[in-house]
C-alpha cells in the first residue's frame, strides 16, 4: 500500500482503493458482488459468529464444571470436564475448517484475488538480446 501511495504522489493522481477498477475513460468502477457471493459471505459470518458464541459458552461451562469436579472429586465430574474440553477443541477445529471452506468457495466463484489463490504463470516470455547472450544464459541455467 505504501508503494501505491508513493506512485500516486509521484504521478499526481488519486490512489485507487482496493477492489476498485479504472476503465479506459478514467471512470472508477467498484465490482458488485453477486447474490451467491453475498449469501456465502452472510453464511460465513453467521457461522463464524455462532462458533465464537459456542466457544465462549463452552469456556464458561468448562470453568463451572471444573469447579464442580474439584469440589466433588467425583470421577464422573472429571469425565464431563474432559468431554467439554474435547467439544471445545472440536469447535476450534470447525472454525479453522470454516476458513478453508470459504477460501475454496471464493476460488470456485472467482471472487478471491488471483495473487492469494495461486502463483502466476508466465507463458510468453521475450528475451531481448543476441543469440550469443541467449546461449550463455542457457548454459548458466544448466550449470546451476
Amino acid at each position: 500500500m505504501k508503494l501505491d501511495n508513493t506512485l500516486s504522489e509521484l504521478f499526481d493522481v488519486e490512489p485507487v482503493k482496493s477492489g476498485e477498477l479504472i476503465t479506459k475513460s478514467g471512470e472508477v468502477v467498484v465490482p458488485q458482488k453477486s447474490n451467491q457471493e453475498e449469501k456465502i459471505d452472510y453464511d460465513y459470518e453467521k457461522t463464524r459468529n455462532n462458533l465464537h458464541g459456542l466457544l465462549q459458552q463452552g469456556q464458561e461451562a468448562l470453568a463451572h464444571a471444573l469447579e464442580v469436579a474439584k469440589s466433588s472429586e467425583h470421577p464422573r465430574a472429571f469425565e464431563v470436564v474432559g468431554g467439554l474440553m474435547k467439544h471445545i477443541s472440536d469447535i476450534n477445529a470447525q472454525l479453522m475448517d470454516l476458513h478453508d471452506k470459504k477460501q475454496k468457495l471464493e476460488v470456485k466463484t472467482g471472487s478471491s484475488k488471483k495473487e492469494d489463490s495461486s502463483p502466476s504463470v508466465t507463458n510468453n516470455s521475450i528475451f531481448l538480446g543476441s543469440t550469443t547472450e541467449l546461449s550463455q544464459l542457457l548454459k548458466k541455467m544448466n550449470i546451476s
